[in-house]
């Protein structure tokens, strides 16, 4: 099968996507055990010290490159991995995003019991850098992968199939 437009798309796409959480599962995760032998207390470039938010991460950004990689050579059946890993940068990106708004909700409830409001929940909250958390972004620049991976998937799946029987 020749790589279609569509599909050269998806795989580029793909392959920025699994690079870009590759690399950050391997930063968050390095941070993170770094941070359990010395304390961290700033970390660099906004990438917080999570272990497991970094295997997380690395978990998507695998199943990203593990999709682009056999579609670039025609295999259809990669398009599965590649829905998997917007499905998981989904479930990520709006997990972040709920702690991010049950940290806004906390503020709002401090300055309800008449403490000072302050803008902190936004970039240092529970979830490490708060709305600066990379997960969240990244969730966001999977959305168009999201919609041309399952378009194209749908279209494969509406094709007629060849079973090979004269009828």
């Amino acid at each position: 099968m020749k790589l279609d437009i569509k599909n050269g798309q998806i795989v580029v796409y793909s392959a920025i996507l699994g690079a870009a959480y590759t690399a950050l599962g391997v930063a968050e995760s390095a941070l993170g055990m770094l941070n359990l032998l010395s304390p961290i207390t700033d970390t660099p470039a906004g990438v917080p010290a999570d272990i497991l938010g970094g295997f997380a991460a690395l978990v998507i950004g695998l199943a990203y490159l593990r999709g682009a990689i056999p579609l670039s050579r025609g295999s259809r059946e990669s398009l599965g991995y590649i829905l998997v890993g917007t499905f998981l940068s989904a479930i990520f990106g709006i997990l972040y995003l709920l702690i991010v708004c049950a940290d806004g909700l906390g503020a709002l409830l401090a300055l309800l019991e008449g403490e000072e409001w302050t803008w902190e929940w936004l970039t240092k909250g529970s979830a490490g850098p708060g709305l600066l958390r990379p997960e969240i972004w990244l969730f966001f620049a999977s959305l168009p992968l999201a919609y041309l991976t399952w378009k194209n998937t749908k279209k494969i799946i509406q094709q007629p199939k060849n079973t090979g029987s004269y009828e």
